[in-house]
């Protein structure tokens, strides 16, 4: 999916980020902080910059979580073997490359969500999806299981509207979300968030947060969510479909993973965020919740 918009004052989105951050629900993630002027200004990224195409990948495969409690969870965006990061990177560059040798001029800047961007505000301007109560793009065909891209280029396009928010009085999200980090519909505090402990937290986990089997990331706002259950999966299933060796394990078993294991199995693998330490904190977390 692709949707284009031009570069416009956000200043309704700058505050919104403004007031997040001063109120800390960005829990020890400094660096949204330190790039505000940037994530909220594009123009600081490069002044030439009139348009964003904002793309969107899905990354949803087949496969399911057990219900059993005492089998762990993986968020399904990383529960494959590649880092999404160099993947999308490898398509977008060839992407840029072609665009820019459309016309001598052309100039192009890819972001694959690790630079000083807001992507769900370009992907809800270009009319990729609306933001949802969970704070994820929805996508009305497609849902929410998919990535978020952007290409800044130089030049005037032909721009997308953007679509209705189709959430209305739903509510399911917040429901089931269980630690409340949902706390109001589009507000999420990330000091109450399971995927926040489980990759970006290096201290320990707090007593009063219930992991609830999920021992990296945590897919229950999205999973809960009417618009992904149309089902549409990735047609790059050998880079996002689940490791054999860590997919519907025990807690026990993935308990006996070594850190040299650890490094070998997700050497290019998302997880390998929380580094093997924070990988064995949440695994004897959840062992002590069941």
């Amino acid at each position: 999916m692709a949707g284009i918009c031009a570069i416009e004052d956000i200043g309704k989105e700058k505050e919104a980020l403004k007031k997040y951050l001063a109120g800390n629900r960005n829990a020890d993630m400094e660096w949204l902080n330190s790039s505000f002027e940037k994530r909220t200004n594009p123009k600081l990224i490069d002044n030439e910059f009139i348009s964003v195409i904002s793309t969107a990948f899905i990354y949803d495969t087949p496969y399911y979580h057990s219900e059993n409690e005492q089998i762990a969870k993986i968020s399904r965006y990383a529960w494959g073997k590649s880092d999404y990061h160099k993947v999308l990177k490898r398509k977008l560059k060839r992407i840029c490359s072609k665009i820019e040798s459309i016309s001598e001029g052309i100039k192009t800047k890819y972001y694959v969500d690790d630079g000083p961007v807001m992507e769900k505000v370009w992907a809800k301007k270009s009319g990729i999806g609306w933001m949802g109560k969970h704070t994820n793009i929805i996508n009305p065909e497609y849902g929410s299981y998919f990535f978020l891209c952007e290409v800044f280029i130089n030049t005037e396009l032909c721009y997308d509207k953007p679509v209705e928010d189709l959430c209305e009085s739903c509510a399911i999200c917040l429901n089931a979300c269980p630690t409340g980090a949902i706390y109001e519909p589009y507000k999420l505090d990330a000091n109450l968030c399971i995927s926040y402990h489980t990759i970006e937290n290096r201290k320990e986990i707090p007593d009063y947060i219930d992991l609830n089997g999920w021992v990296f990331g945590c897919d229950i706002c999205q999973d809960v969510c009417p618009f992904t259950k149309h089902k549409f999966f990735t047609n790059d299933e050998d880079n996002f479909k689940p490791l054999v060796k860590v997919f519907n394990k025990s807690f026990s078993e993935l308990n006996k993973i070594t850190e040299e294991e650890f490094n070998e199995i997700f050497r290019s693998s998302p997880v390998k965020r929380t580094k093997f330490k924070g990988w064995k904190r949440n695994i004897e977390k959840c062992r002590m919740e069941n």
